[in-house]
């Protein structure tokens, strides 16, 4: 049901102006009226949850977004709110399950990637953290912070080269970009780092470079 042809309209609307004016408590009154007039209107219950979580009130925002999805399964916004409450609250592996599931519902919102990209890297699930992270850049290519985490998670994962290809990339795309300097900096950094730590090569013996016929003439 929509705002306009709710019975809710009217607290909800004045719960919207006061939300935007940051009149919380006032915020809070209204929503609750609208979603105690028309239970069933999911907006309501979202911005329920948002006005809880502003006041810091983490518990019972989670709550006014479980209320939000039971009624409204398709509204990617309420998962994703509430995957990153439980991210705060410490509770990645719930995080990263709604995460995944807001992706699934909108597989074009680079956020919602972001998200589940860092929350698999604090997890420790590397592989899943990339393509996230890989996916998020891909939709929105010019996020340094994107850029940069999947460069982290790469390095994790002992692929230095992919992530000075991948930063190194960035730079190329957005040479103008107000941490240019950073990029390059990090770039240098590992490709250092690739230098420093690739397997040297040990000079030939004369046994090693002598012909087979062992003379050290080459062939006829």
């Amino acid at each position: 049901m929509n705002a306009e042809s709710s019975p809710a309209a009217r607290p909800y609307a004045s719960g919207v102006r006061d939300f935007q004016n940051q009149d919380y408590d006032s915020a809070l009154r209204n929503f609750r009226l609208a979603s105690e007039t028309d239970p069933g209107f999911f907006r309501a219950w979202a911005f329920l949850g948002m006005t809880h979580d502003r006041m810091g009130r983490m518990d019972e925002a989670i709550e006014a977004y479980r209320k939000c999805i039971e009624i409204a399964p398709t509204y990617h916004k309420a998962f994703n709110n509430v995957g990153e409450l439980y991210r705060r609250k410490g509770l990645l592996d719930y995080a990263s399950m709604v995460f995944k599931m807001a992706t699934e519902l909108d597989p074009s919102n680079a956020p919602y990637f972001f998200n589940l990209g860092i929350t698999y890297a604090d997890i420790g699930m590397l592989p899943q953290a990339e393509r996230a992270l890989a996916r998020s850049l891909e939709l929105e290519p010019g996020q340094y912070e994107t850029a940069s985490e999947l460069a982290e998670v790469r390095i994790r994962r002992g692929l230095l080269d992919e992530a000075a290809e991948g930063l190194e990339r960035f730079r190329d795309g957005f040479p103008d970009h107000l941490r240019a300097g950073e990029i390059e900096a990090r770039v240098r950094h590992l490709r250092r780092k690739i230098r420093e730590t690739a397997p040297s090569r040990e000079p030939l013996s004369p046994e090693q470079t002598a012909s087979p016929s062992g003379d050290g003439a080459p062939d006829a």
